[in-house]
């Protein structure tokens, strides 16, 4: 069978409604934004680890500030690069899922294939993670690029209809350039990570010898404030940058809720998907910490409520907002 070009689909809506708040949301002007979020992001993480690796010269050694810097910003372009390049297949591979193969998941992929003309994209790779647990996350840096994994509990727990929804609203992800933008700002949290933990050691073991030549030659004033910033710095930003990307995850799986509602068309489809997700009660899906924020739902159960440390809102309101639309 020869699915229709991408292109020749019926079009998504551009302008979708908020149920709680009857705010009209632009899908255009959202992911316009993204992209540019995108690129913002990156040049705001060069800027601030230029700026953290400043502060550490001055607080350990003045002489070679142009050297620190130098490594940040190669360091912040590098990780941007990675994060771009290679997010989709690290979380893949850190998934365990495998390519879906095209007779022993026909029921997965004509699903997806139909999804896909229903939202105007083309046909996103299709991997199978292997777990009762039901659950599914999409990955790739733009619509072209795009990957859906499906655990084989999701597909065993779901009809049709469910598994449309859950599908759709995964390609949102995609379509909206979510994954883009999450796998960008992680990038940013690494590197900030990375470099606090440089920061650390050269201040332990590298500050000592330089403290009383400091000292000395009348330094020890402007290296200390350079110092008391840096220690501010880097322990603010990684936690200011989590609460970032945390609610920036939770207000883009609403978003994606009623993006995959509209390409279904079938707002009460993905809503049962989530009510069936929520009462399961089997094995759960050992997922790396690093990509739960990716999937539909929390794999930790209990870390699916309201908070500013959760990735993902509240399963019961996310149902009940789709019921509304």
């Amino acid at each position: 069978m020869t699915l229709p070009e991408a292109s020749s689909a019926p079009r998504l809506p551009d302008v979708l409604t908020d149920p709680n708040t009857g705010r009209r949301i632009s899908l255009l002007d959202w992911q316009a934004a993204n992209r540019r979020a995108s690129w913002v992001l990156g040049g705001f993480m060069i800027a601030l680890l230029a700026a953290i690796a400043y502060l550490m010269a001055l607080a350990i050694d003045p002489a070679a500030a142009g050297t620190f810097v130098v490594i940040a910003v190669a360091l912040a372009v590098a990780q941007s690069l990675g994060a771009y390049w290679f997010a989709d297949r690290l979380a893949l591979a850190v998934s365990g899922a495998r390519p879906a193969n095209a007779d022993e998941h026909r029921y997965l992929v004509n699903v997806t294939e139909a999804v896909a003309i229903g939202a105007g994209v083309p046909p996103p790779k299709v991997y199978v993670i292997d777990s009762p647990a039901p659950n599914a996350f999409a990955t790739g840096r733009d619509p072209r690029h795009g990957a859906i994994a499906v655990t084989t509990g999701l597909t065993q727990l779901l009809d049709r209809q469910e598994l449309e929804g859950v599908v759709a609203h995964e390609m949102a992800h995609v379509k909206n350039y979510d994954i883009r933008f999450a796998s960008m700002l992680a990038a940013t949290i690494g590197a900030i990570v990375l470099l606090r933990d440089v920061a650390w050691r050269g201040m332990v073991y590298g500050g000592r010898s330089r403290r009383s030549s400091t000292s000395r030659s009348g330094g020890g004033k402007g290296q200390g404030l350079a110092m008391v910033l840096l220690v501010v710095l880097l322990v603010l930003a990684p936690i200011l940058a989590t609460l970032l990307k945390l609610a920036v995850s939770r207000q883009r799986e609403y978003l994606a809720d009623a993006t995959g509602a509209y390409i279904t068309r079938n707002p009460e489809g993905l809503a049962n998907a989530l009510a069936k997700i929520r009462d399961y009660a089997g094995a759960p899906l050992e997922v790396s910490e690093g990509v739960r924020h990716l999937y539909f739902t929390n794999p930790v159960k209990r870390l699916n409520v309201a908070g500013a440390f959760s990735s993902h809102p509240p399963i019961d309101d996310r149902i009940s907002r789709l019921r509304r639309m």
